[in-house]
């Protein structure tokens, strides 16, 4: 079955210039209204997988804010396949993301961290297909080497000519899939969670697998030198973790350029960048590309943490 979502919706624009360096955005949380971002292109490889093989069920991992299983929920109802989810936490009782899910017709069961942190052991993985007879098996977060090759096609599509490409990071496979690419910018990557660091061993990881999978030349050993440079120092606390100055910023932001950003990935990025900018780590003139990876469907359930708290909002409407 044929998707209509047209990745060339993602356009190009000019969004400010920070202290002589011109900020372009790429719009790829306007893909798709369900499947936005990263995720439409980390899931489409994953899915023509699953039309090839003999499958009749997806299930995957994620928190209970997830943007990955909300995406995977709206492909589930739009292809008519059935979808199910192992939820890592104990806040699974209280996610608008959650009630999304149902929604769109996915079965979910909150299971105990570490239950979860079985999620990619071998055994464990062969124990669900067997009690689930044709289960597709899709990493968290959507991961592994169809992926990338999805992400890898965000190079194809660029109009303008950059000096660097910045774009938050989760697991790195957006950033492993633009590092794919034949043509591959100078990329800049801002990890979501502390101890970021893991991210340059995992996205290497990532290039191996995918070298492999598509029989593809061997990936350049300087590779990750020439082109990567990864930040760690704006994760605010954690994968998730938000304060006051954040939720600002994220407010002035839109006030002032209309921008939504979402309050794990490209707040803290956009963030990050102006930081790096105003401390001279790009030249006067410099051209660089945001990468706006999709997110906005977890403002709902940071809200409600929020306001839980009797903490600022975050106030787009």
């Amino acid at each position: 079955m044929e998707l209509s979502i047209n990745t060339l919706n993602s356009k190009e624009e000019f969004l400010l210039n920070h202290h002589g360096v011109d900020i372009y955005l790429k719009h790829d949380d306007q893909i798709h209204p369900e499947i936005s971002g990263n995720k439409w292109r980390k899931l489409k490889y994953h899915l023509e997988k699953f039309y090839q093989g003999d499958y009749r069920q997806i299930l995957s991992f994620g928190g209970a804010f997830s943007n990955h299983l909300a995406a995977l929920a709206a492909l589930g109802k739009l292809a008519d396949i059935p979808t199910y989810a192992m939820v890592r936490g104990e806040e699974a009782g209280d996610s608008p993301t959650l009630d999304y899910c149902t929604a769109q017709g996915m079965e979910w069961e909150a299971i105990s961290r570490k239950d979860y942190s079985l999620k990619e052991n071998p055994d464990f993985l062969e124990a669900l297909r067997e009690l689930r007879p044709g289960l597709y098996i899709l990493p968290e977060g959507g991961k592994g080497a169809p992926a990338l090759k999805g992400c890898s096609e965000i190079m194809d599509e660029l109009e303008g000519a950059y000096d660097c490409i910045a774009l938050a990071a989760g697991t790195g496979t957006t950033a492993a899939g633009l590092l794919a690419h034949p043509k591959a910018h100078k990329i800049r990557v801002y990890a979501a969670l502390k101890g970021g660091s893991f991210l340059k061993p995992a996205i290497a990881q990532y290039l191996q697998e995918y070298q492999s999978e598509y029989g593809l030349p061997p990936i350049p050993r300087d590779l990750l030198i020439r082109k990567l440079d990864l930040v760690t120092d704006y994760h605010f606390g954690g994968f998730a973790k938000i304060n006051r100055d954040l939720v600002q910023f994220m407010n002035k932001t839109y006030q002032k350029y209309q921008l939504k950003l979402d309050p794990v990935y490209t707040s803290k990025l956009l963030f990050g960048l102006l930081k790096d900018i105003e401390a001279g780590h790009f030249k006067a003139g410099s051209r660089v590309l945001v990468l706006h990876s999709g997110g906005l469907q977890g403002i709902a359930g940071m809200n409600r943490r929020l306001a839980k708290k009797s903490e600022e909002l975050i106030a787009y409407d």
